[in-house]
């Protein structure tokens, strides 16, 4: 289905939801989009929601691509990937531990919840991202 940009202006959090099929290019796709999205409105944190993936067809090699990369916007920006399922976040641990050093403020968690906990965050008022 691919993913939707959703903003809280309130605290600066960017939340990057994907909806059904996850594959390399909704991945890319989504990256790019949030990456446009954080460099006009710094500092800006961000969440990637994988609760309502229902097929999860990314490539190893799709994520260490990505890993070798710099992020655009500043490292120390947190960025949350919240991954209920096993093998979803499996993956991403994996992306983690190979981004270390590039987004070294990367979290990996299973829920809503301990997203909102890391940014300290109890109500959050999120928005279509313009």
């Amino acid at each position: 289905m691919g993913f939707v940009l959703e903003f809280d202006a309130r605290n600066n959090i960017l939340r990057v939801t994907v909806e059904g099929r996850m594959t390399d290019a909704v991945m890319s796709d989504g990256y790019a989009a949030a990456t446009k999205y954080v460099l006009t409105h710094p500092p800006c944190r961000g969440i990637i929601d994988l609760s309502k993936v229902t097929e999860y067809d990314v490539s190893l090699e799709a994520l260490r691509r990505l890993a070798e990369t710099s992020p655009e916007s500043a490292p120390e920006d947190i960025r949350i990937v919240i991954a209920p399922a096993d093998h979803v976040y499996g993956m991403h641990r994996m992306f983690q531990i190979l981004a270390d050093k590039t987004r070294p403020n990367l979290h990996i968690v299973r829920t809503t919840d301990e997203a909102y906990r890391l940014l300290r965050v109890e109500v959050p008022e999120f928005g279509p991202a313009t």
